[in-house]
């Protein structure tokens, strides 16, 4: 979304499960706010989901 690096463990080769986003709830709304490439949503980075969460517009 703000086309940062979102860190992604999945991406870097790591085991499934370890990445940080495994571990987080993404609200709904968060994807609506998603741009789209293709047929696939962007990654979502750690920053722009904690500003999500808090109410405040990405």
């Amino acid at each position: 979304m703000c086309g940062g690096d979102n860190d992604c463990g999945n991406v870097a080769g790591k085991k499934h499960g370890t990445c940080w986003c495994d571990r987080e709830f993404f609200p709904r709304e968060i994807f609506d706010k998603s741009p789209s490439t293709g047929s696939e949503k962007t990654c979502i980075c750690q920053n722009c989901l904690q500003k999500l969460k808090s109410g405040i517009s990405t």
